[in-house]
C-alpha cells in the first residue's frame, strides 16, 4: 500500500504544480491584456486630442474666411444700389 500511497502522493504533486502553473499562466495573460487595452485606450485619446488639436486652428480660419466672405458680399449689395452695372453682374452672378 506503501507504493500506491506514493503514487496517489505524486500525482497530487503533479496536479498542484499545473494548478500553480495554470495560476501563473493566467495572472501573466491578466497583465498582458490588461496592459495591451491600456496601450489602446491611450492612443485612442491621444488620436482625440491630436485630431481636435490639428483642426482647432482650420475651423478658427474657416470662421474668419466666412466673415470675410459676408462682408464683402455686403459691400457689393451696398456698391450695386449705387452702381446699376454692378447690380447687374451680381444679378446674374445671383448674389443678388
Amino acid at each position: 500500500f506503501d507504493s500506491v500511497d506514493q503514487r496517489f502522493d505524486s500525482v497530487d504533486q503533479r496536479f498542484d504544480s499545473i494548478d500553480k502553473r495554470f495560476d501563473e499562466l493566467r495572472g501573466f495573460m491578466l497583465w498582458g491584456f490588461g496592459v495591451t487595452f491600456a496601450g489602446m485606450f491611450s492612443l485612442i485619446g491621444f488620436v482625440l486630442w491630436d485630431r481636435r488639436t490639428a483642426l482647432s486652428p482650420a475651423i478658427r480660419k474657416n470662421r474668419e474666411l466666412e466673415e470675410r466672405e459676408e462682408k464683402i458680399e455686403r459691400i457689393l449689395k451696398e456698391y450695386a444700389m449705387k452702381e446699376p452695372k454692378m447690380a447687374e453682374v451680381l444679378k446674374q452672378m445671383g448674389l443678388l
